[in-house]
């Protein structure tokens, strides 16, 4: 009896092509059920997973440290596409028949390249381990991938030769879709090995109390640390009484507020800032690890202020260079000049320009100004301290900001702004309604890349205040390197991902770049 597949409500498959499918289709069930089994069979067999079976040591960190997250996670993820994928073929699914050619192109793809780099990895010799090169080592380890290669192969070389049959009544959209898959399959290898994976490791770590350059023994501590560094507390507190019963201040002519409760400081609890909402009633925030909370403050508030300022500073400049007169090329040569400095060496420049006296140049010209009736103490006064520094850093990358802008703004066409004139619209009307709406992209860009800088600022906040007011990158700085606490530092690493991913994301959706 002939075997028939339907590829649409009008198509049949030919006895021929539905032996092939079938076969491609049971060769795909059978990879997923042989990995998953092989893959689960392979786990258990690793002496630290056995010994956490049997209660030695913490099963979920045996787990972590051997398996990983990301692995097992695309193992079942595939194995279950491969069933379903393969499934929907038996059942006739033209979608299904055309998504199995390009799961067995990779999966051959995969193989040779594994099998050819396990060969030559697995010949290698060590001369440290008095290990002598053997290509017949490497080609016993790599023949199993190999013979792997032939099946899949065989089925994606049968696909390749009846790709009329295969794509035969697919809509573009579809085709597409596969084709964006196909290019994107090595970008998506590559980050996980590159980027994926050191991520991986670094949130396992955080979840032990893992000491940095120490062989201690490492224990499970779960989500600990992350609530260590991310616990606070609002309450509500009085001011402190004077003998006359008024509301006591200190030096500064600030109000002097009550702690918090003692069990909360018992508990860990340190107030970080007092917010006044009455003469005599003001919200205390606290939380068990003041100093990064205060950290992502200052962070968020360098970010936000610098940011900002490049942002306005450089479409101007943008602008400016943009038109056309005597000297640009120069003046767009020049304007690079504080973006090429190393950062440390710009620090270093400004630390001397920022002295609290009048051998200070920014102390001395704002005196000869009139603009400060004394000098300040730019990077010892707590009150200026972050404001010094995005001085520093609009200084810097103010250029970096104009020059994208730049770039945008040179793409616009210049007919559109005769248009508008002719029609009677004056130069603002033109920023507005020309200008901004087609340099959205480039904005969104821009910032993007400027607040992943901004967000792990760290040798601005080293150079020029060391340990007087941290960033969250220069306290986690402190935490892994000084203290030598590599789970509580991993922590703080994941957090500062994870904030840098939603500013990202949050730029995205504002400016709508992915619908340009």
């Amino acid at each position: 009896m002939a075997v028939t597949r339907t590829l649409t409500q009008s198509d049949e498959i030919p006895a021929s092509y539905g032996i092939g499918t079938t076969a491609i289709a049971l060769l795909l069930l059978l990879i997923a059920v042989s990995a998953l089994g092989l893959y689960a069979q392979s786990i258990l067999s690793i002496p630290e997973i056995q010994q956490g079976i049997n209660g030695e040591i913490s099963l979920i960190l045996a787990f972590l440290n051997n398996v990983g997250i990301i692995v097992p996670l695309l193992v079942v993820l595939l194995g279950l596409f491969f069933i379903i994928t393969g499934v929907n073929m038996l059942r006739g699914s033209a979608d299904a028949i055309r998504w199995g050619a390009t799961i067995v192109f990779w999966l051959t793809v995969g193989a040779i390249g594994v099998g050819v780099f396990t060969f030559f990895q697995q010949s290698a010799g060590n001369a440290i381990f008095d290990i002598e090169t053997d290509y017949g080592r490497g080609a016993s380890a790599a023949l199993p991938l190999l013979l792997f290669a032939i099946p899949v192969g065989a089925a994606s070389w049968w696909m390749s030769r009846h790709d009329s049959f295969v794509n035969r009544g697919q809509t573009l959209s579809g085709r597409n879709t596969r084709m964006a898959w196909n290019l994107l399959i090595p970008t998506i290898v590559i980050l996980i090995i590159v980027a994926a994976r050191p991520l991986e490791e670094t949130f396992i770590t955080s979840l032990t109390d893992k000491r940095f350059g120490s062989a201690d023994p490492v224990s499970f501590v779960g989500l600990d640390n992350y609530i260590q560094l991310l616990s606070f507390r609002i309450d509500t507190v009085s001011c402190r009484l004077a003998d006359d019963g008024s509301c006591a201040v200190d030096a500064s002519g600030n109000t002097r507020w009550e702690l918090i409760a003692r069990d909360l400081m018992t508990a860990g609890y340190r107030p970080l800032a007092s917010i006044p909402i009455a003469a005599d009633r003001a919200i205390t925030i606290s939380g068990t690890d003041g100093d990064f909370l205060q950290s992502i403050g200052n962070t968020i508030y360098f970010t936000i202020s610098s940011v900002s300022l490049e942002l306005l500073l450089g479409l101007f400049i943008a602008i400016v260079v943009n038109s056309k007169f005597k000297g640009r090329g120069l003046m767009r040569a020049v304007m690079l000049v504080p973006w090429a400095i190393p950062t440390v060496v710009s620090a270093r420049l400004w630390e001397l320009m920022l002295r609290d006296n009048q051998s200070g140049i920014i102390n001395k010209v704002m005196l000869d100004l009139g603009m400060i009736g004394s000098s300040q103490a730019w990077l010892t006064n707590p009150n200026l301290q972050l404001n010094a520094l995005i001085m520093v850093d609009v200084w810097k990358t103010t250029p970096f900001m104009a020059l994208l802008l730049l770039a945008g703004l040179q793409l616009i066409p210049a007919d559109l702004y005769e248009a508008a004139a002719v029609d009677g619209a004056n130069r603002w009307r033109q920023f507005t309604s020309i200008t901004l709406p087609l340099l959205r992209p480039v904005i969104g860009i821009a910032l993007i890349f400027r607040t992943l800088d901004a967000l792990r600022v760290f040798d601005v906040f080293n150079v020029l205040l060391q340990r007087q007011k941290l960033s969250m990158a220069t306290y986690n700085y402190e935490v892994l390197i000084q203290e030598q606490q590599g789970g509580y530092a991993s922590a703080v690493s994941v957090i500062i991902f994870v904030l840098i991913s939603v500013f990202t994301l949050l730029y995205m959706r504002s400016v709508r770049i992915e619908s340009q």
